[in-house]
C-alpha cells in the first residue's frame, strides 16, 4: 500500500486544498448555479411512456413488499380502496388535506366500509392530536412524484401534509395518477427545484416499500420505524 508523507505542516496541507480547487487565500469558491446540470441523462417522456412506467413502478413496489395496482378511474379506486379497508380491518385512518385528495369523496369510501376517514391536522395544540394520531390504523396520502426506476414514492412535507401521516400508521395507502410517475433521480431533482426553487421543503420523504429495519446481527424487522403495510393506487391519467 502507498504511503503518504506526515509534514505536520498545516499551512501547506491548506495551501494545496486552495491551488487544487483554484480558490486564493480569503476567497470563497466559485458559485456553481446548477449543481446537478451534466450528471444525469435528462429523459422526458409521454403518456404512454409513463403507462410504462406505471408497470416498471408496480413491479418495483411489488418486489420489495408492497402492494400496487393500476386503476382505470375512481370507481375502481373506490373498489380497492374497500378492499384494503376489509383486508386490513381498518377502523380508523387519517388523510393529507391535500386538493387532489379532496376531489376523490374518500370520506364517503371509508364510510361505506364502515371506517372512518379523519384529515390532517386533527388539532392545532400538539397535546390534542398527538394521541388520536397514534391511534390510526391507515395514512392516506396523495404522491406528488412517484420515481419508477426503484419504485420510490416522493412525498415534500409541509404543514397539511405531515410526515406523522405517511410513516406512523401501520399501514400507507398512497394515491396518484400516471402523471406522477418519472423515471429517475434526475427528473425528481428536476421538479423539485422547478417547483420549490431554493425554497425547498423542511423535509421530503422517500418511501421505497415497507419499512426495513436491520440491527448489527442482521436480524431484519418490519414495520419499525414506517408503514409495515404499504399500498399504491396508481389511477389512469
Amino acid at each position: 500500500m502507498a504511503q503518504g508523507t506526515l509534514t505536520g505542516d498545516r499551512q501547506a496541507f491548506f495551501s494545496t486544498i486552495r491551488t487544487n480547487i483554484k480558490t486564493p487565500p480569503g476567497g470563497k469558491a466559485k458559485r456553481v448555479e446548477n449543481p446537478m446540470e451534466g450528471l444525469f441523462t435528462q429523459r422526458e417522456t409521454t403518456v404512454e411512456e409513463r403507462q410504462v412506467l406505471r408497470d416498471r413502478f408496480i413491479q418495483e413496489w411489488t418486489a420489495l413488499g408492497g402492494h400496487a395496482f393500476g386503476l382505470k378511474d375512481r370507481s375502481e379506486l373506490a373498489a380497492k380502496l374497500t378492499e384494503i379497508i376489509k383486508e386490513r380491518n381498518i377502523k380508523q385512518a387519517i388523510r393529507w388535506a391535500h386538493p387532489e385528495l379532496e376531489k376523490l369523496s374518500l370520506d364517503e369510501v371509508f364510510l361505506q366500509a364502515q371506517a372512518s376517514l379523519s384529515k390532517w391536522p386533527l388539532a392545532s395544540n400538539y397535546n390534542d392530536w398527538i394521541d388520536q394520531a397514534e391511534a390510526m390504523e391507515a395514512g392516506v396520502v396523495w404522491s406528488d412524484i412517484a420515481m419508477a426506476e426503484s419504485g420510490t414514492l416522493v412525498l415534500p412535507g409541509s404543514h397539511e401534509r405531515a410526515t406523522t401521516v405517511c410513516i406512523l400508521p401501520i399501514t400507507l395507502i398512497a394515491i396518484f395518477t400516471t402523471a406522477q410517475l418519472v423515471d429517475g433521480f434526475y427528473s425528481v431533482m428536476k421538479l423539485l427545484k422547478n417547483r420549490y426553487g431554493t425554497n425547498l421543503p423542511t423535509t421530503t420523504t422517500f418511501i421505497t416499500g415497507p419499512s426495513r429495519t436491520s440491527d448489527i446481527e442482521m436480524d431484519l424487522t418490519i414495520g419499525v420505524h414506517g408503514s409495515k403495510y404499504v399500498y399504491a393506487c396508481i389511477l389512469d391519467e
